[in-house]
């Protein structure tokens, strides 16, 4: 199950999932992939974080977040367009489009068991086209990793179109900008290709909240 969560609506959780959630990005992206970004007491954060962003994140028996990804609208300054425009050479980027959102900051727990990091990948493609689906959103657009593109997205069953090649970032990273569709199409394929057939996001630990949508 995925929690889907805002700063509004984090207090129907348990625990505190956002500050668990900040702590499993450190591990993942400053940790392990020595990236520069801000962090505070072991926590990783960017300015994209904040009122406007939704948080999807899969949490263990215990309420720690071992899976997490993120969505933000577009109708404000977004990642893809602020810092990495300079990856699309092929069509157009979005502005003020409410109808398309960039996602960003998937990570998975390390160490977890292989078989439940694929299920946990599958989980967040999956509540992410729930998402959509349920808030009229018609595209995910980001930058990521090629291999990203491929071990989570199109592995998940979604066909993914890009906006430009893979470029080497004067880090020595290479990304590839692009998007994932959203239709009820696209929704069939990624569940037969993960499986998963039930709904997957929560909107509280509350049991009257579960399967309310929160736009």
């Amino acid at each position: 199950m995925i929690s889907c969560i805002t700063l509004k609506t984090a207090h129907h959780f348990r625990g505190n999932p956002l500050a668990s959630m900040f702590e499993l990005r450190f591990r993942a992206v400053i940790e392990r992939q020595d990236w520069n970004m801000p962090t505070w007491q072991r926590m990783e954060y960017d300015e994209f974080d904040n009122p406007a962003t939704t948080y999807f994140v899969w949490r263990d028996e215990d309420d720690v977040v071992r899976g997490c990804s993120r969505l933000y609208p577009t109708d404000r300054p977004y990642m893809l367009k602020k810092v990495f425009s300079f990856l699309v050479t092929d069509g157009q980027l979005p502005e003020n489009d409410m109808s398309i959102w960039e996602g960003s900051r998937i990570c998975v727990e390390k160490d977890l068991a292989a078989p439940l990091r694929k299920r946990i990948i599958y989980e967040l493609s999956v509540a992410y086209m729930e998402y959509a689906l349920a808030n009229g959103i018609c595209k995910i657009i980001g930058v990521m990793l090629p291999v990203y593109w491929r071990s989570v997205y199109m592995a998940s069953g979604w066909d993914p179109f890009f906006y430009g090649s893979v470029t080497e970032l004067p880090t020595g990273e290479r990304v590839r900008a692009g998007g994932l569709p959203v239709s009820e199409e696209m929704m069939q394929k990624v569940r037969r290709t993960t499986g998963i057939e039930e709904a997957v996001l929560s909107y509280g630990d509350d049991e009257r909240l579960a399967e309310r949508k929160v736009a």
